[in-house]
């Protein structure tokens, strides 16, 4: 058996984890291939994630928190490998097991005993006119902000170039229905079922009673334009990572890709018993130090 390893180096202090992982795979004669950071930090040959299918990698093992495996995600897109999420932090939607059970749940997933939850990207694009400035591939949502200054902005949005809404707020999340208990959530957006092939469109602060959260189907293309008058540019975030601020004349196309990411679940999983458990969690979350 090959597995490959992404880790967050951050939350993995000194790759303790890691390496015990490493070294409990290897004993039971598992190869094991690292991202470019981990081969760094541990002193391992690097090959390119681009090469791990090629090399034979079943799926891969993503340490850390939600964001890690957002970023994972994205990094393995076009890859089609498996990818088994373990919790180092305090809340994880998207990650399936907690490093506290790691050594006692591992063995199931090794013998192939386990379900397959398959996610759908957006694809989202920055455009100048027709020219595409910028290009991106979402497995949460895209959020389109007013920028540094604490004035509103303006949102024009269109759905397959029907004018949907035209209203000042701070912004505005454009989320898959992965991303409805992300960001969405927060800001008053439905929780959407993760099977359900949708897009969800939901105002931050809007100034209006009328602006509300608007759910749209696969097939339909999301214009977002952002008009400001005072200094500083709106932004473009892309699952809390990437992104660019947006200059005058640009707008935001977004729609639902065809591209999907396999995430590796218990057999008994239901997103339903773990939309209560991590809803109550939250109750109780409270930031680290470095998370400040």
């Amino acid at each position: 058996m090959r597995l490959g390893i992404i880790a967050n180096v951050t939350k993995d202090r000194k790759a303790t984890h890691t390496r015990r992982l490493i070294k409990w795979l290897e004993g039971r004669g598992v190869a094991v291939y690292v991202d470019e950071q981990l081969a760094e930090d541990l002193g391992r040959l690097f090959v390119p994630l681009a090469r791990w299918p090629e090399m034979g990698v079943q799926f891969v093992l993503v340490l850390g928190g939600d964001g890690t495996l957002l970023r994972a995600a994205r990094d393995l897109a076009r890859l089609c490998l498996p990818m088994l999420g373990i919790n180092l932090g305090h809340l994880g939607f998207l990650t399936e097991v907690e490093i506290s059970n790691l050594y006692d749940e591992l063995p199931m997933f090794l013998d192939g005993n386990y379900s397959r939850d398959c996610r759908h990207f957006m694809e989202a694009s920055i455009r100048r006119g027709d020219e595409v400035v910028s290009e991106y591939l979402a497995l949460n949502d895209v959020v389109i902000g007013k920028g540094v200054f604490s004035r509103m902005v303006n949102i024009r949005t269109w759905v397959d170039g029907a004018l949907m809404a035209n209203f000042p707020a701070d912004g505005l999340i454009l989320s898959t229905a992965t991303g409805s208990t992300a960001y969405s959530l927060s800001a008053g957006g439905p929780v959407i079922h993760p099977e359900l092939e949708v897009m969800l469109v939901t105002p931050i602060c809007p100034h209006t009673f009328y602006a509300r959260p608007v759910v749209v189907s696969r097939q339909q293309l999301v214009s977002v334009r952002v008009d400001t008058r005072h200094r500083g540019a709106p932004t473009v975030t892309v699952d809390g990572n990437e992104g660019r601020s947006l200059e005058p004349g640009e707008h935001v196309e977004a729609r639902l890709s065809d591209s999907k990411v396999t995430l590796m679940r218990h057999e008994d999983w239901n997103f339903y018993e773990v939309l209560q458990s991590k809803l109550a969690q939250s109750e109780g979350v409270q930031c680290e130090p470095e998370d400040l």
